[in-house]
């Protein structure tokens, strides 16, 4: 059947294919719902252009546990075996990805790459589509991809790679069913009625194909009943290979076929004339998936069970190295051999963990679990605390804790004293990452009771380092150094690099918030980061990463703290790191609203909130950013998300989250209310000034406390800008603020200056759109007799001149077009609820209270052009 309303597609497709001629790669997501004609349009193209360059097919199957890197497998049968040897392998993905490069720009031309389906992709296949998405400007190479834009998993973060691709290396093309005009034509040369058929299939192209095809017998009630028509029509030998053949996702080997049928060969020609089938000299398929799961749903439970166990056998008897574990695991569940997923899966999830896929890895894991009632505890535990593990590195925090305390209880039971004590370690870091500090220590200081064996033992190390962490992050210096130094001594003698870079990070976190020691710290910090680097240590790397990130940008000194983080996220996003990246990015939220970036702040900021765990501490930064970022604006969420934040941080019990969260809760009444901040906020930070031992924490809670006129304030020992305004001296002070590339306190402190400094704020306020803070500056200048305030600027003329975010314009955008929200957070691939959010920023920062005025404001000011 010819393509129809495809052409505007195809020539989309063909422009961006003749820019591969200049040297130019592209990535094109092609997106719509099943049987929308994502596959038909590829192959239109394909037939056109593929004879001229190299074409790399991969595919994403509809297994229980997608394939690590499954595309990579099917096209490695075209890039030779030291490829293939290479992925057997399963070296670092960083490896894999760059040798995959090298490979494209061998090739005889620039090359069509082809993903199908990566709704179903594993984590390490999105990592790669973002590693080629983020260089494909600089790759010979047209990278195309589909997949089904309404069956995408919340818990895969294809919409954050998507976000995270460069906007001009990447087209989206979206297909919309056919119109009923063109269904009626289509119908008509077949002899039907043209609205029967489009009510049938509501214009989608494969169930029209399916309806209209030459073996239907009239219209049937479902396309169900068509599919299944034909089946029933064919003879047995058709039969049985069709019923093998829809138990197999994907495109299925021919050697494997053969083995399933060794006289396949004639009926397999017969049904790929009939375009049942699709085959490529390799392997074959049905010509589309719904095709495959229609006839899979039809057979009994009992036939799917036996035939699966034929498959698995054969696969196992041809040699097992061969075939990726995760398609043995399939069969094995779906063969309800569960003896064989429980000594399947672990080898499966091991090879998924050592190619960075963790999501995918943590899935196994379960699935081992789950058939592992016969396994001795020992093992039990074991398969535990590795799904423990990769829950924790996908920041699934609550489930890790699940398993480990299961784990903690087997360990208990067996009376194995080192795997209990290393059990409670791991359980506290858990602990300490929901927003448990209390319960996280107690634990902490209970590992280290029972390790406490006179023996020199790692795992004993560990657990010094842990609460040696613990009391970093809970400002208890001292104790923090004393534990520290037992683990760095032990770890020396031990000659045990990964557990003297964990405890030079601790102890070099709580230098580097001393001034006195402060290049001490920064050089434990490197000296961890190097080595953990060097061998490989991942996720300490990213602590050094970020401790050193978040300390400066606690001490203000941004340049450094920009030049770490950035280094950091893009470290963690290599490798998979998720609950790192995100810790990050809130930090970088904070750098940017402390330099003057608000537009910046809030798209990470919003992003985050979305998508952090309820109780992680990484949301405790990201609503504090976020609030005060909308108190300065004037939004009404602002008090809402800083007492949410309170709350978590009074959770954890560390200063770190708490004073942070206070500062904001006390800059909201010192704009909003200055004459009725509640008496438990000002108890609250006069008990917290006490318990604070990091000179820059201190600073900014001690400020706002003058700010708001609670309590009397040394300024001796403050940070430099706040000390001279404190002092009265606030051009000085705002001179300090201004050399530190600090905009917002650079205005604070010229507000408490001569006449002229006041305007100044108010220009410098104004650029930053904290409107809110600028109306309680103009009340006071009114109030001391000042005149000629400056009204703003009514005709905005900056660029983006109500400093809409990129994901706010986009949202403008669609809003112009009449997109309801469903339809807004399908486009973007985010939820209803991050698009409400949206339009709300939206309407405060245009000033405006509906839709429509906001679309209208937005013309008026030139935002669309």
């Amino acid at each position: 059947m010819k393509l129809l309303e495809r052409d505007s597609s195809l020539d989309q497709l063909r422009a961006i294919y003749r820019e591969l001629d200049n040297g130019r790669g592209h990535s094109i997501f092609i997106t719509g719902e099943a049987g929308i004609g994502k596959t038909a349009l590829v192959n239109t193209f394909l037939q056109e252009v593929g004879h001229r360059n190299p074409v790399l097919l991969g595919m994403c199957d509809s297994l229980f546990t997608p394939r690590p890197l499954g595309p990579l497998y099917d096209i490695s049968l075209q890039l030779g075996e030291d490829f293939r040897a290479l992925l057997g392998s399963e070296p670092d993905k960083s490896i894999i990805f760059t040798h995959f490069i090298q490979q494209l720009n061998q090739l005889n031309g620039p090359a069509i790459l082809v993903f199908e389906d990566i709704h179903w992709a594993d984590a390490a296949t999105l990592d790669l589509i973002k590693f080629l998405g983020r260089r494909i400007n600089r790759l010979p190479c047209m990278f195309v991809l589909t997949c089904r834009d309404r069956e995408l998993n919340r818990e895969m973060p294809l919409p954050v790679l998507i976000a995270d691709l460069p906007p001009d290396h990447y087209t989206r093309l979206s297909l919309e069913p056919l119109s009923e005009k063109a269904v009626d034509r289509l119908a008509q040369q077949a002899g039907y009625s043209g609205q029967e058929v489009y009510q049938l299939t509501r214009g989608n192209p494969f169930f029209v194909r399916e309806i209209l095809a030459d073996y239907s017998l009239g219209i049937p009630e479902t396309v169900k009943d068509s599919v299944l028509a034909v089946f029933n029509k064919g003879d047995q030998a058709v039969k049985d290979l069709w019923e093998m053949v829809c138990l197999l996702p994907g495109r299925i080997e021919l050697w494997l076929l053969e083995l399933l049928n060794p006289d396949c060969v004639e009926i397999l020609l017969a049904c790929i004339d009939a375009g049942i089938l699709v085959g490529d000299g390799r392997s074959i398929a049905f010509k589309h998936d719904l095709y495959r799961r229609i006839i899979e749903e039809s057979l009994p439970a009992l036939k799917r069970r036996v035939l699966n166990k034929k498959i698995l056998e054969l696969m196992l008897q041809h040699g097992d190295e061969t075939i990726e574990p995760a398609r043995l695991v399939h069969h094995a569940r779906n063969a309800e051999d569960f003896k064989k997923v429980a000594e399947l899966a672990p080898r499966a999830a091991r090879q998924a963990a050592k190619l960075h896929a963790h999501r995918e890895a943590a899935d196994l894991y379960r699935e081992a679990l789950q058939y592992a009632g016969d396994q001795p505890p020992e093992t039990r535990a074991e398969l535990l605390e590795q799904c423990a593990y990769e829950y924790y590195l996908t920041n699934q925090i609550e489930s890790a804790k699940t398993c480990q305390e299961k784990a903690l209880v087997i360990w208990r039971q067996t009376g194995t004293s080192m795997r209990e004590g290393n059990a409670l370690r791991f359980l506290s870091r858990l602990n300490w990452f929901s927003g448990d500090g209390p319960r996280a220590e107690a634990l902490a200081q209970e590992a280290v009771s029972v390790l406490e064996n006179g023996f020199p033992t790692r795992e004993r190390a560990l657990a010094y380092s842990n609460l040696a962490q613990l009391k970093m992050l809970a400002e208890a210096s001292e104790a923090c150094l004393y534990w520290g130094q037992r683990a760095i001594d032990l770890a020396q003698k031990l000659q045990d690099d990964e557990v003297l870079a964990h405890a030079l990070n601790n102890v070099g976190t709580t230098r580097i918030m001393n001034r006195e020691f402060a290049d001490l710290g920064e050089q434990n910090l490197l000296e961890s980061l190097q080595l953990s680097l060097k061998n490989g240590y991942n996720e300490h790397v990213a602590r050094a990463y970020t401790n050193l990130g978040s300390s400066f940008t606690s001490s203000r000194f941004y340049q450094k703290a920009a030049q770490q983080l950035t280094a950091g996220i893009a470290f963690c996003r290599e490798h998979d790191l998720d609950s790192w990246t995100y810790y990050m990015l809130s930090w970088q939220a904070r750098l940017y609203l402390e330099t003057g970036a608000p537009a910046k702040a809030e798209e990470i900021a919003v992003d985050l909130v979305e998508h952090t765990g309820k109780y992680s501490t990484t949301r405790v930064t990201a609503l504090v950013v976020l609030g005060q970022l909308q108190l300065r604006r004037g939004d009404t969420d602002a008090l809402r998300l800083l007492n949410e934040a309170k709350e978590l941080a009074l959770a954890t019990a560390e200063v770190q989250r708490m004073a942070p969260a206070l500062v904001g809760l006390l800059e909201y009444y010192w704009v909003y209310h200055p004459d009725q901040i509640p008496q438990a906020l000002t108890d609250w930070a006069m008990d917290l000034r006490t318990r604070i031992g990091n000179r820059w924490l201190y600073s900014d809670l001690e400020y706002w406390i003058w700010r708001c006129g609670i309590a009397p304030v040394d300024p001796a020992g403050l940070m430099t800008g706040y000390q001279l305004e404190i002092g009265g001296n606030a051009a000085a002070a705002a001179e300090a603020w201004r050399a530190k590339g600090c905009p917002y306190f650079q205005a604070l402190a010229l507000t408490g200056g001569t006449e002229t400094d006041q305007r100044a704020a108010l220009e410098l306020l104004e650029q930053l759109g904290a409107s809110a803070v600028v109306q309680r500056l103009k009340l006071r200048m009114r109030s001391e007799g000042i005149r000629r305030i400056p009204r703003g600027r009514q005709q905005r003329t900056r660029e983006n001149p109500a400093q809409l975010t990129a994901r706010q314009l986009e949202v403008l955008k669609l809003l112009r077009n009449g997109l309801q929200n469903k339809e807004i957070a399908e486009q973007l691939f985010i939820s209803a609820k991050t698009v409400d959010h949206h339009i709300s920023a939206i309407l405060a920062k245009l000033e405006v209270d509906s839709r429509a005025k906001a679309v209208a404001e937005a013309r008026s000011l030139g935002i669309f052009e």
